[in-house]
């Protein structure tokens, strides 16, 4: 999430097999305060990316094998700045959940309230919430409080962590993940249901694949 103004590429700067870049649309990065693409903020770490969370601005990486996450094992992490909205507000972190074939996942957060959030994660037909909430203070493009959210799934057993610490537990669906829809980032292809969207900077985007004797970091 390091890319600049006029930036038509976003990096992935691991190979699982393949790198897996994305596209930002609907144009390339654009400075602050442009709304073109995805606006190029100060992150957690050096740059990020900030999405107006309209649903028209995102990046979109091609739908690979090494994206169909297993229902049992996997692990998604971001640094995220989400801005101020308030409850019944969703902010998209990443998205590959297919609506007509109920499978797939969504990483997003949800608003609780004035200036708090907490991490949501739609898998399969279910959707889990963690138990801890953060800040929802951002303001584009340098000020405001980065917090570090994943969601572990193990065998069936799920965790939420914020900033490392956990932050809630569930039992995961079976099943399997697989579709051809491609991955977006800063976007949901299907909203939840009954929220409306938000703003939401977001930096050191991971996606893997985990085992048994994966720890979280």
């Amino acid at each position: 999430m390091n890319e600049g103004n006029g930036a038509t590429q976003v990096q992935d700067v691991v190979t699982n097999p393949i790198f897996n870049h994305g596209l930002p649309k609907p144009g390339p990065v654009a400075a602050w305060p442009g709304f073109t693409g995805p606006t190029s903020v100060t992150g957690h770490m050096n740059g990020a990316l900030y999405f107006p969370g309209n649903g028209a601005t995102y990046v979109e990486v091609p739908s690979t094998p090494d994206l169909n996450l297993g229902y049992g094992s996997f692990y998604l992490e971001a640094y995220v700045a989400p801005v101020q909205c308030g409850a019944n507000a969703y902010y998209p972190i990443l998205d590959k959940w297919d609506a007509t074939g109920q499978n797939g996942y969504t990483f997003y957060l949800e608003g609780v309230g004035p200036g708090q959030v907490r991490a949501a994660l739609r898998l399969g037909g279910a959707t889990f919430t963690s138990s801890t909430n953060f800040a929802a203070n951002f303001q584009p493009p340098a000020t405001g409080t980065w917090t570090k959210v994943a969601v572990k799934v193990d065998g069936g057993n799920g965790a939420f962590y914020v900033n490392g610490n956990p932050a809630g537990t569930f039992t995961a669906p079976s099943g399997s993940t697989s579709n051809t829809l491609p991955l977006w980032l800063g976007a949901l292809h299907t909203p939840p249901s009954g929220l409306f969207h938000c703003e939401i900077g977001l930096d050191e985007v991971r996606i893997d694949k985990i085992n048994p004797t994966f720890s979280t970091p």
